[in-house]
Formats: structure tokens, sequence, C-alpha cells
């Protein structure tokens, strides 16, 4: 008889642990990332474990997915999220970070971008801000399609450079935010801006990693304390000390910046020339 009771009694145990343990689970908020490669943690190696989306979720212990992807534009990420797999996570997201517009003008675009500067009629970083305005509008509407009552944290952009070109890449970072607040002027409600470009300054260069685009270690760092202070000041997370499981390591000096470093002066050079300086 006592043997009998003993046994139900562990069974009893067993199934409310795991009723306790599946609760917790569905307690769990769900966060989602998208975005460009300053959304997957670039600047770093270990950017899966050390990136600012993962000290927000390990902070807060949310559940955690990652879909941003380097070197992705406006046109590339409103493809990426029909996908059934990315829409699945979107539908089931409590909050949302996007990172995204950096690209539509850097990639591919720094010739023109020289030339408009130079010539100052700005035909072509003109045509980029109405582009990358199409692309957004329609991102944030079909997130909103999949999910009409997710967060959605939208981070301003940054000027990552201190040296020549930080004019060149200036213009474009001011053309991207003035976008993002003009959606949101006319789309109240629609997401939550995290400013980044206000704390991101020529004041704290330890926030650049060395390839001078991305954030460095520390930049994750001060990243995801934003990120945790507008989550805090909208009443969905607690003002937690920051969660540092595996601290990042920076990236260090490497081929590719050289390389990226001699295009981007042939690139001005060559719209120089073209622009007939």
């Amino acid at each position: 008889m006592k043997k009998a009771v003993s046994v139900v009694l562990s069974a009893l145990i067993i199934v409310l642990s795991f009723s306790v343990v599946s609760y917790a689970d569905e307690e769990k908020l769900n966060y989602v990332v998208l975005g460009d490669s300053i959304a997957l943690g670039f600047g770093i190696y270990n950017n899966d474990k050390a990136c600012y989306g993962r000290i927000v979720a390990n902070t807060n212990g949310y559940n955690y997915s990652n879909y941003a992807v380097n070197g992705w534009r406006t046109m590339d990420l409103k493809e990426q999220i029909k996908q059934e797999e990315v829409r699945n996570d979107i539908e089931k997201a409590d909050i949302i970070s996007l990172s995204i517009g950096g690209n539509d003008y850097l990639q591919q675009n720094l010739p023109v971008l020289f030339v408009d500067v130079v010539t100052k009629e700005f035909h072509y970083i003109d045509d980029i801000e109405e582009i990358f305005r199409e692309n957004f509008s329609e991102i944030i509407s079909t997130i909103r399609e999949y999910n009409p009552d997710a967060m959605i944290l939208v981070q301003t952009l940054y000027n990552p450079r201190f040296d020549l070109l930080r004019g060149f890449y200036g213009i474009a970072v001011e053309r991207i935010n003035r976008s993002i607040y003009a959606y949101i002027d006319e789309n109240p409600g629609e997401f939550e801006i995290v400013d980044v470009y206000s704390v991101f300054t020529a004041d704290h260069p330890e926030y650049i990693a060395f390839d001078t685009v991305h954030p460095s270690a520390e930049g994750n760092y001060r990243l995801a304390k934003l990120v945790l202070e507008k989550l805090a000041e909208l009443g969905i997370a607690c003002e937690n000390d920051i969660v540092i499981e595996t601290r990042g390591i920076d990236q260090i000096p490497y081929l590719s910046t050289v390389i990226k470093f001699f295009r981007d002066l042939i690139a001005g050079i060559f719209a120089l020339v073209s622009a007939g300086v």
C-alpha cells in the first residue's frame, strides 16, 4: 500500500513539475530581432552570444530569435519577412527590434553619394530616400498585418565614421532618420523609436568596432542598455541589472577592412573625376 501511494505521489510530482515548467515557458515573452549587420552584431566575433539582442533577451529571460543578415537592405528585409519561418516568429512575437536603412545608401551607392555631395544636386540621394521610405513603409505594414499587437522598436541610424568620410555618411544617416521620424509622425503608435543616433556620437569612438562601421562589444552593451531603457519606459520590462552571460570579443583589423578603405577611396576619386572637379 505504501509503495502504491509513493508511486502515485511521485507521478503527481512529475506532472506538477512538468506543468510548472510548461507554464513558465509560456509566460516568457518572445523577442525577435530583424535587420542588417548592426542587428546581427557583426562588429564582434561572438555575435550570436554577445550582440545587443542576446543581451536584452538574457536580461529579461525572453525567448529569442535573430534573423538579421549582414548587408541587408530594406528591399531584402521586406522579402525576408514573408518567409514562413520568419513570419511565424513575427506572428508570435511580443517585442520586435528593427535595425535597417544604412545599406540602402552605403552598399553599392557610395559613388553616387559622392557625386551628389560634390555637385550639390542630390538627385541620387533623393531617389534612394524615396525607395527607402516605400520599402520601410511596406515592412512596418507587413509586420503589423502579421502581428497587430507586438511592440516594434525601430533604431535610428548613427554615424560611425570619425574621418574624412564622416560628412558623406552623415548625409545618408540624416536622410534615413528623417524618414523614420516622418513615418511615425504620419502613423502614430505604429512603433517606438530607440534613439541610437543621439548616443553614438563623436564623443564615443569606443562604441564603434575596428571596421569603422559596426558597434564594438562596448557598443553592443550600450545598444542593449538603450533597448532595455525603452522597454522599461514602456512598462514591459524591469530595470534589472544588465545580464552579460558571454562577454563580446571585438573584431581586430583584418584584410577586408583594408580593402574597404581603398574601395571607398577609389569610389571617392572616381566620383570627383566624374563630377569634373
